[in-house]
């Protein structure tokens, strides 16, 4: 199994006034590779009876990122409960790791508020990203 891979050209807006991509940056960067991977499992990401929710998210920024230039977007699939799905991501520019993340997500039943079961047919299309 292997992670899902997409990339983020930077954008001059994306820095800050000292030059660096900016903090808020990478949590987009995220996003980004959490909901391509959701598209291609067929999770819902909007305009339905259920919503893919973020409930926990852990950032490590490892190393500051500069314009111009190519960020690749890791995203796993760390664990699969029964209610939430974990997945580990990672931002690189070259071969410069620049953050680490951990999110935890939940599809919101949006007629409950609450955490729906995961149904077989997300996990079976979430396998070919689970990494040991």
């Amino acid at each position: 199994m292997s992670a899902f891979l997409t990339t983020h050209r930077l954008r001059f807006n994306d820095t800050d006034a000292l030059g660096h991509v900016n903090n808020a940056v990478f949590a987009v960067m995220l996003e980004q590779g959490r909901s391509e991977l959701a598209t291609l499992a067929g999770l819902p990401v909007g305009g339905t009876d259920q919503q893919l929710v973020i409930v926990r998210l852990e950032l490590d920024f490892v190393a500051e990122m500069t314009w111009p230039g190519d960020v690749r977007i890791e995203t796993a699939v760390a664990e699969l409960g029964g209610r939430s799905i974990k997945l580990r991501q990672q931002l690189s520019c070259g071969d410069v790791v620049t953050a680490r993340a951990m999110t935890v997500l939940v599809v919101l039943d949006r007629a409950t508020g609450r955490a729906a079961p995961l149904t077989d047919q997300w996990r079976q299309s979430l396998l070919r990203w689970t990494t040991d």
